[in-house]
């Protein structure tokens, strides 16, 4: 069994310098920017479009009705956001993006003064934005509220009841505090006549008597009303979602049709992702000192010969009955021991403790929904967010075929809660069924998490293929996921062979958990970028990600023979590039007088996201590069194209990942590229769109955005002094560089 006591001889580094911001200059929309073929028959479109709306009979909150702007395919660029037509001048008013457009809350008797504008405005930006709007429909006919097969709805949720089913609505989100009340006095009057009705809240913390500790305690029995909670926020906030159940899908219509929601999900049972000889390992002895802790949501742990390693328990959310016992003693087994149930598998020996939150319940049982596990996950993770920083979610909820591109509502709540309380959730990209084999399993879609996926392994127990029982990604959005991959098929406790991304996102929680351990400050993201930095593939992969976390033996904290890593994290403000300049070339990276070797560079932000959980999630986006200077004096890229901002918006989102907050730019310089100095740079700048949402006008407005960075250099395979480069790097820098490792010192060797 390993330890901690092991002596690490080139620990990642951290750099310590400070970037340099640079100011960027833009330009506003000109005639340039006008789709002069379109332009007539735009105004006359739209401008008839509004005039309809004007003398529509539609139910209205306050005056004010929501609207769907749908643009061009080719005008999906942030430059073309159409605020110079949707402004308060107007009687309008941009609320969030939504697939292939804006959603827009405006005033019914504006609709023909704006119509006449859009006739006869003479603005060069107003035709720039007129020639790129494709048409507007009102809430009540757009394929994403009224429009949509409410059939499907009823038929995806769950049963909850005498025949009711269970619904998460996205109250109609109007900025305007007036339309909100109006919004609200129709949920309640449908909630008062038994039209709609409420969940309990299971979850609640109280203060036993005379303790100054608070408490968690799962009460069996309504504490409070899901839509008199859900209304009273919506009063203060307009991103306001509601839990409610419904005895027949005609209400789901009259809730669309009073103008009062505007996005409606089913609600799904969660459930552990499972899959139907070898002799047991000892079991490990605790060691509070240094062993980490991992959180495993799961289906408890039953297994009395690991109880040792049990650092706490949370109330349960299902009963012992109901508990799905056989994989939450499986995972926490792999969790705890991964490498000595699989002695045959490059898996490193790592031992962890583990937190138990005993809240999966087996598929013939009635377990927690979605909305009750977000509940409880606030509550156990808060509690214990101090020293378990890494949580193991080896569970999905059944994918809804009906909007593949949105992103999920449990997804969405554990990225809050994840960045809420500074935790990293590694979560299995879930397995192929009947009923799905083509996209991952929320909440895989988290943005927080590190998502994990399967892989299968060689001859000599090295990872190899993607497990055909893994489900692939992307995620909505196009979001990388998963971002690593695994050995899917392990041993585990009971000894037979399990196979499914669940015991992959095991083994994986363990080596998460020891990197936090191990570094000095470290951070969620920061860990992320240090896993996926670890990785072999230089593209991603729908089915690998970028590859395993575990190559040859190194683990991520730790520089292998050849390479060296500099981690750090930065809060970067909108609308400058940052640089870091002056990263030395060490000579083990020059061949024949040009660059040669190896350079990965990651990068993970933490994004503003759409609260509306649609299209546009991301709100900010970063863009790096590695960077060099030519012989010519100008500047180049060794890894990071920097074409994100110069291809066509529909193509970088698609083939660049525009808009993912992971960055990983990956080059094996193998010919050699000639250069000048004796420096490389990191280049990085946050680029923000949509701001409306949040109440911001400009780049200024935006608060400073974390990033994570990790940099490694490897030099070429071949060269007889590459062995030196990291002592090299460490002599370079000096003072602007230290150790990211724990209790560890770095020192030149001479």
């Amino acid at each position: 069994m390993a330890t901690d006591s092991r002596p690490v001889l080139n620990p990642v580094l951290t750099l310590k310098a400070d970037p340099r911001p640079r100011s960027v200059i833009g330009g506003g929309l000109n005639d340039s920017h006008i789709r002069h073929e379109r332009l007539a028959h735009q105004r006359e479109r739209l401008a008839g479009q509004l005039r309809d709306i004007a003398n529509g009979s539609y139910t209205l909150n306050a005056g004010l009705l929501l609207i769907v702007v749908d643009m061009f395919e080719d005008s999906l660029a942030t430059t073309y956001t159409p605020s110079v037509i949707f402004n308060d001048r107007h009687g309008s008013q941009l609320i969030a993006p939504v697939p292939n457009g804006y959603l827009v809350q405006i005033r019914q008797d504006a609709c023909d003064d704006l119509a006449a504008y859009i006739e006869s405005s003479t603005r060069a930006e107003a035709r720039a934005i007129i020639s790129r709007i494709a048409g507007l429909q009102t809430m009540f006919t757009s394929p994403l509220a009224g429009g949509q097969d409410f059939d499907a709805l009823w038929n995806a949720a769950m049963v909850r009841g005498n025949n009711g089913r269970v619904f998460t609505a996205w109250l109609a989100p109007f900025f305007d505090g007036a339309a909100r009340t109006s919004v609200t006095a129709a949920v309640n009057a449908m909630h008062a006549d038994g039209r709609i009705h409420s969940l309990p809240n299971l979850i609640a913390i109280t203060r036993e008597p005379g303790s100054d500790t608070d408490q968690l305690q799962v009460q069996q029995g309504a504490t409070s009303s899901s839509v008199a909670r859900g209304t009273r926020a919506y009063r203060q906030v307009p991103f306001t979602q509601i839990e409610f159940v419904v005895d027949n899908v005609g209400v789901l219509r009259e809730l669309v049709a009073a103008g009062a929601v505007f996005r409606i999900d089913p609600v799904r049972p969660v459930k552990a992702a499972v899959v139907p000889r070898a002799p047991d390992p000892d079991r490990p002895i605790p060691d509070e000192q240094w062993q980490p802790i991992v959180g495993v949501v799961d289906g408890g742990l039953f297994a009395q010969s690991y109880e040792a390693m049990v650092a706490w328990r949370a109330p349960s959310l299902v009963s012992d009955v109901a508990a799905n016992r056989k994989h939450g003693n499986q995972i926490t087994s792999l969790v705890v021991q991964g490498s000595a149930w699989n002695p045959h598998l490059s898996i490193p020996d790592l031992v962890c403790r583990v937190g138990v939150a005993q809240s999966i319940a087996r598929e013939d049982s009635a377990g927690a929904t979605s909305v009750e596990l977000e509940t409880y996950l606030r509550s156990v993770i808060g509690r214990h967010c101090g020293d378990t920083k890494v949580w193991n979610m080896s569970f999905s909820e059944p994918v809804d075929g009906h909007r593949p591109l949105f992103m999920s509502r449990l997804g969405h709540q554990l990225n809050k809660i994840a960045r809420t309380f500074g935790v990293l959730p590694v979560i299995a990209i879930g397995n192929c069924s009947a009923e799905n084999s083509a996209r991952l399993c929320p909440p895989a879609d988290c943005e927080s998490a590190l998502t994990v996926a399967g892989r299968q392994a060689d001859a000599i127990g090295e990872p190899a293929n993607a497990c055909e029982i893994s489900l692939p990604g992307p995620g909505p959005e196009g979001l990388f996921k998963p971002e690593v991959s695994w050995f899917s098929s392990l041993r585990g406790l009971g000894g037979e062979l399990l196979t499914g991304s669940s015991y992959a996102t095991a083994i994986t929680s363990a080596l998460a958990a020891h990197t936090f351990h191990n570094l000095k400050a470290p951070t969620p993201d920061l860990v992320r970028a240090l896993l996926i930095n670890a990785t072999e593939r230089e593209a991603f992969d729908n089915k690998l990600g970028w590859g395993t976390p575990h190559q040859n033996q190194r683990l991520p904290w730790v520089c292998a023979e050849g390479s060296v890593t500099l981690a750090w994290t930065a809060s970067l403000a909108a609308g400058f590039w940052h640089y870091w300049d002056d990263i030395p070339i060490p000579p083990e990276f020059i061949h024949d007088g040009k660059l040669r070797g190896r350079v990965a560079l990651t990068s993970i932000l933490h994004p503003l996201v759409s609260e509306l959980g649609m299209a546009n999630y991301f709100a900010t986006r970063v863009q790096v590069a590695l960077q060099y200077w030519k012989l010519n004096g100008r500047i180049g890229n060794l890894a990071g194209s920097m074409r994100e901002d110069l291809t066509a918006e529909t193509e970088a989102r698609a083939s660049l990942g525009k808009w993912n907050p992971v960055r990983h730019h990956v080059k094996n310089i193998v010919r050699g590229r000639a250069f000048s100095g004796t420096s490389l740079r990191v280049g990085a700048r946050i680029f923000p769109r949509d701001l409306y949402q949040f109440g911001y006008k400009r780049n200024e407005d935006v608060p400073p955005s974390e990033v994570a960075f990790v940099l490694r250099l490897d030099a070429p395979a071949d060269s007889p002094r590459g062995a030196s480069i990291y002592n090299s790097v460490v002599a370079q820098l000096g003072n602007y560089v230290e150790s990211a490792v724990n209790d560890v010192d770095i020192h030149v060797e001479q």
